[in-house]
């Protein structure tokens, strides 16, 4: 364990019972030793962090659809790029997806891709491929920061119970990128790819999907793009995050701006998104789904360019910009970033402040305006589809497990990610 000895932070923190409080913590290993109300100098602690006067404090927001890239896919991202963009978005714990190069679809490739997430600035979860036998999944959901197994459209054929069984054994989850391969196709040109990815495609992965379920899954469906796909998720049990990009844009979004708004799921007609926000208090969950490419890349033909939208630094800012214009409240901010995605991995212990808690806090200045540059990114992925906008609400700092890793511009410590549930 590569944690620190005691320290004391000062915090102004959101509790969503009672306000805002003052509080001093005392962090030892990573976690509240001592929980004070009110501002008070601690002896015998080995430095003090007084971000008292940054903003308010949250429990450290979690993303759960990262794509950190890495292995052979380094000139898009790394664990360490990729890491800090997260900390300088205000993210203390990342996970991240399996269709790297080569993906991660046996235990050699996890264990590959884990040793590299050690890099990692802020704590981390890796969720698994479907592998070619379930003894092969049963291996690689033991592994430590393993949080689970991600199905693709084109593993759904393959998918049977027995890949099912061992995710439940494991009390693992099994998350889904809900789209029929059947039902997709690459054929629709800028602002019309919803025609050939359409919502159906959705819903029949789902339908599919459930008759292959044993009893004790934790299935959570990521990047639900519209009401329909929610509604029938939560009729079936599983939990549900969207991103920002489908509350924000829409497929006029991705006709003018061609292969910056390509993304899987793709971007949907205007007014889908606006009706999302109005569902948002059945959403469980919040996530970037950072897919950073290089502006080369980017620039290709739109029928080959890739898709994926960078975000994990600004998508914090999308959400709070949100709260300025009186469409979400701080609770919203909380339940969907850091509240929510800790139920989903099962972290009964996370950014809270009392004894026992991981030390981990998300910083928020909520008066602060930032204009979106990505040229000024950290991500190696220097475009974006809100280049230009204004954003008002921002990170003024990222605490994680007592260590200040971001603070107002600057990265303190560039060390060191734990896997979950260490």
């Amino acid at each position: 364990m590569r944690y620190q000895g005691p320290r004391s932070l000062w915090l102004r923190y959101f509790d969503p019972k009672h306000g805002v409080v003052e509080v001093t913590l005392v962090v030892e290993d990573g976690v509240v030793k001592r929980s004070i109300r009110g501002f008070e100098r601690v002896l015998g602690v080995d430095s003090h962090l007084d971000l008292s006067n940054l903003g308010i404090a949250i429990p450290g927001a979690i993303d759960i659809h990262e794509h950190l890239r890495g292995l052979e896919l380094e000139h898009k991202e790394d664990e360490v790029s990729g890491s800090l963009a997260a900390a300088k978005g205000g993210f203390t714990l990342v996970i991240d997806m399996p269709n790297t190069r080569p993906e991660v679809r046996s235990i050699d490739v996890a264990q590959k891709k884990l040793e590299s997430l050690r890099l990692a600035v802020v704590d981390y979860g890796l969720l698994v491929g479907l592998p070619q036998k379930a003894s092969e999944l049963r291996e690689m959901l033991y592994l430590p920061g393993v949080v689970g197994l991600k199905l693709y459209p084109e593993d759904l054929p393959r998918f049977e119970k027995s890949f099912a069984a061992e995710v439940s054994r494991a009390k693992a989850l099994l998350v889904v990128h809900a789209e029929h391969p059947m039902l997709i196709k690459e054929a629709c040109g800028p602002g019309e790819r919803w025609l050939c990815r359409p919502v159906e495609a959705e819903i029949a992965f789902l339908t599919e999907l459930r008759g292959k379920i044993v009893e004790g899954v934790r299935l959570h469906v990521t990047h639900v793009t519209n009401v329909a796909t929610l509604a029938y998720a939560k009729r079936i049990g599983a939990t549900v995050d969207t991103c920002p990009h489908y509350i924000l844009l829409s497929s006029d979004d991705e006709r003018s701006l061609g292969c910056l708004a390509k993304v899987n799921p793709p971007l949907r007609p205007p007014g889908v998104g606006e009706e999302l926000l109005s569902w948002l208090p059945l959403v469980d969950a919040l996530s970037t789904d950072h897919a950073p490419h290089t502006a080369e890349e980017k620039s290709a033909d739109f029928s080959e360019c890739p898709s994926g939208i960078a975000s994990n630094e600004i998508a914090l800012s999308l959400t709070l910009d949100l709260v300025s214009r009186g469409l979400l409240v701080v609770d919203d901010v909380v339940r969907l970033w850091s509240l929510g995605p800790a139920r989903i991995l099962g972290l009964t212990q996370w950014g809270c402040i009392e004894e026992g808690c991981v030390a981990s806090y998300t910083i928020l200045d909520m008066k602060r305006v930032v204009k979106v540059d990505p040229s000024m990114f950290v991500s190696k992925a220097k475009v974006s589809p809100y280049t230009g906008w204004k954003l008002q609400g921002a990170v003024a700092a990222t605490v994680v497990r007592g260590r200040a890793v971001y603070l107002e511009g600057e990265f303190l410590e560039r060390c060191c990610g734990e896997p979950v549930g260490a």
